[in-house]
């Protein structure tokens, strides 16, 4: 199932253009080379120009949890992370989308298959029902998890929430 990664951010105005540059530096890095991930935005607040929020999705949560914990992770968002003050990060599986003009009750897109949809893509000798019920069931144990993937000292509130329960 896919899924969205939410960061909010805050970035002081004084280090608005390293942001924007560090970003432009890995953005094509990430999307050509980073297995699972589809898209991603940065995009600015309207009322609080120091407010950021970095939005990516990805084929699975999965794809998302195994390039966060490499050292090529880490490596690539250090320069934006050296901007951030502030960071929350949050995860969501995507169940339904719908695109402009689209009819009302337009199928084209559900975020859960139906298990003859599921079928068609079983491997040899494996039940997909089962299959796509242990993913969805490893993707909605990650998807409820919070972390700070930009790793950078947060409010206590926050830092509580990116631990998880103790």
């Amino acid at each position: 199932m896919r899924a969205r990664i939410v960061f909010l951010i805050r970035v002081p105005a004084e280090r608005r253009e390293d942001f924007l540059a560090a970003y432009e530096r890995i953005r094509y890095q990430v999307s050509g080379g980073v297995p699972g991930h589809l898209k991603d935005q940065v995009c600015q607040s309207v009322t609080d120009p120091e407010q950021w929020l970095i939005t990516s999705e990805w084929r699975r949560v999965a794809d998302f949890l195994a390039w966060e914990a490499t050292e090529e992770h880490r490596e690539l968002v250090r320069p934006m992370r050296e901007c951030v003050t502030e960071a929350r990060s949050l995860r969501f599986l995507i169940r339904a989308e719908t695109e402009a003009g689209a009819p009302a009750g337009d199928e084209a897109f559900s975020g859960e298959r139906a298990p003859a949809e599921a079928s068609a893509e079983a491997a040899p000798g494996e039940k997909a029902p089962a299959r796509a019920e242990a993913s969805a069931r490893a993707d909605a144990a990650a998807g409820d998890e919070a972390g700070i993937s930009l790793d950078v000292e947060v409010e206590p509130a926050v830092a509580a929430v990116a631990r998880g329960p103790a």
